[in-house]
């Protein structure tokens, strides 16, 4: 088996396993190469600030941020407080919140809207789902990765679009996702009840355990690392729009993180799609039609254990995947363009 295969395979069995869910050379784009890596009047996304708004989220206090309790209502309350400072209009049903009963709860979105230069041309959405597994008895499921990371990400990206002159052409709607883990019904609710026209969205992108430094770092898959880079950060987009990779992959480049995508391993990609695409909260948009974008650093051996602490999430690996969403947002074309191939250097 020739090292793609091998690799292929790995990836696609460390994939698989979420339940709920080479260095590239210099890629061409669809649009105008944005660097994510320049400096801007705020200097992008902080990992001092994305630090703290981690360890709110996966402290003690909001005990894991179990989907339905009043500690995901908290986080939800402190998400949006996140947003208003960052001058992101509301755009829930009250304030930023955007409340939905599920089978056995009631949660709640957190929804905000940066307007874009345009005022047509479609909009892009960027969520993450904030709450976790919650508290057994005195034991806490802290979810720092899964998906406080997520989360942090999000909101860096709403203060470097508000505050770092990053404002971008397209409309951006922010959302933090509520009952995830209990079957991605916060983004269902959302697919549901838009901030903005469903098909007036161009793309959605989903920031899903994106903290760890050491991609795939599950000690199952060890044999990954001989092949793909540490600092890699995994990437899965809708068959059919490589527009969304290629931008990806620019903005990966620009603040000199690998990206690893299911589509550079050729047939293998048939066999780790499947085992990502629909365990996410990407699902609800894919299911009516919308492309996605989904960026993580993948599988560790603390997922879903209680073990899953803020001392092992890294704010500046959380703050590179938020640049390549800065990156990506600032240069979205028009969604056909996103299905025409890139050129090759």
């Amino acid at each position: 088996m020739n090292r793609g295969a091998t690799l292929g395979l790995a990836l696609a069995l460390a994939l698989g396993c979420r339940n709920a869910k080479p260095a590239p050379p210099p890629p061409s784009v669809v649009a105008a190469t944005v660097d994510a890596s320049a400096p801007a009047r705020g200097g992008g996304p902080d990992p001092a600030q994305i630090a703290i708004h981690l360890a709110e989220l996966a402290g003690p206090a909001l005990r894991g941020r179990g989907g339905g309790t009043p500690d995901e209502a908290a986080a939800a309350d402190r998400i949006a407080g996140w947003l208003r400072a960052a001058g992101v209009e509301p755009a829930g049903d009250v304030g930023y919140l955007t409340g939905f009963d599920y089978p056995g709860g009631h949660s709640q979105n957190v929804v905000g809207i940066i307007r874009g230069k345009r005022a047509d041309g479609g909009h892009v959405v960027i969520g993450a789902h904030y709450d976790h597994l919650g508290a057994v008895g005195d034991t806490i499921y802290y979810g720092a990765d899964d998906n406080a990371s997520g989360t942090a990400g999000l909101v860096a990206i709403a203060t470097a679009l508000t505050h770092d002159g990053r404002r971008p052409d397209r409309t951006v709607v922010i959302v933090g996702f509520g009952a995830e883990e209990a079957g991605l019904h916060g983004s269902a609710a959302y697919v549901a009840h838009p901030a903005l026209p469903i098909d007036e969205t161009i793309a959605m992108i989903n920031l899903d355990m994106i903290g760890r430094p050491r991609f795939l770092s599950a000690s199952a898959y060890g044999l990954v690392h001989a092949l793909v880079p540490d600092d890699a950060i995994g990437a899965l987009a809708t068959q059919g729009y490589p527009g969304l990779v290629a931008l990806a992959r620019t903005g990966a480049h620009a603040v000199g993180r690998p990206l690893v995508a299911a589509s550079d391993f050729g047939a293998l990609e048939a066999s780790i799609r499947p085992l990502v695409e629909l365990r996410g909260d990407q699902a609800s948009f894919a299911a009516v039609g919308v492309p996605y974008l989904w960026l993580s650093t993948s599988m560790h051996d603390d997922y879903h254990l209680p073990t899953d602490t803020v001392d092992k999430v890294d704010p500046a690996t959380i703050a590179a995947v938020a640049s390549i969403v800065i990156a990506v947002v600032t240069a979205m074309p028009e969604r056909a363009a996103l299905t025409a191939e890139p050129a090759t250097d």
